[in-house]
């Protein structure tokens, strides 16, 4: 039996960690390649693109799943104003939270854990989506993943959203479902929960050994123990 995290502020994936969000995500890819008039992706192919923002999801789909975004191609930054455009008019059509993320997060909420979102999908469009889904009443911080200069897995956004909460580093958890979420937090230097059902381009997050693994959003509480203290030196203990 692991202990507890002990922790004040939790960090909250969106895309494949609160939310089941591929099924609008595939939608609005294969609108994209229906209009270049090429090969449509199957839903499954997309779930394992997602991950890095709406550029690099879309790079992966036109080109190849390991396609950096080009950053001088005329015609791939239409698609993108074309993606973005789409999905934007169709954000939660048929995106869902997990099963359990409405009772654990209220249950959460109400023990008093700071929570906030760190997600690299587009600030406005993950605003836009909690606000749809209900989930926004949970976070006051949302970073998405143009609010600063950097993106997870630099430790930028997750430090900015500790600082935001007014919580010391040292009493913060990640809880993501990526290699992305993961480096963000240990290169931010706190623990990292991962969710096993989300989208981690189809490898096991247990080969990712993070702090701990997460088969359904209701075990979430169990690996936490709100800490009381308030001084900087306080440890997250892992």
């Amino acid at each position: 039996m692991n202990t507890p995290l002990v922790c004040r502020a939790l960090l909250f994936d969106l895309d494949g960690t609160l939310v089941d969000s591929a099924p609008d995500l595939w939608r609005a890819m294969n609108h994209v390649l229906t209009l270049r008039e090429a090969p449509l992706l199957p839903l499954e192919r997309v779930r394992h693109l997602v991950g890095h923002g709406a550029r690099a999801l879309l790079a992966r789909g036109l080109f190849d799943a390991e396609t950096e975004p080009p950053t001088d191609d005329l015609l791939f930054e239409q698609a993108v104003g074309i993606f973005l455009d789409y999905y934007q008019d169709h954000l939660t059509d048929h995106s869902r939270p997990f099963p359990h993320v409405m009772s654990t997060l209220q249950s959460l909420s109400d023990q008093g854990f700071a929570m906030a979102v760190v997600t690299n999908k587009p600030e406005h469009l993950a605003r836009a989506m909690l606000r749809q889904l209900d989930l926004d009443r949970f976070f006051p911080v949302v970073i998405g993943g143009e609010t600063l200069p950097r993106r997870k897995p630099d430790p930028l956004p997750v430090r900015h959203a500790l600082e935001q909460l007014d919580i010391p580093a040292t009493l913060g958890v990640m809880i993501g479902d990526s290699e992305t979420d993961l480096q963000a937090a240990r290169n931010a230097g706190i623990p990292v929960i991962l969710y096993a059902h989300g989208y981690n381009r189809g490898q096991d997050v247990r080969e990712l050994q993070p702090d701990r693994v997460m088969d359904h959003f209701g075990q979430l509480p169990e690996f936490l123990h709100l800490s009381r203290e308030t001084r900087i030196e306080s440890p997250c203990h892992h």
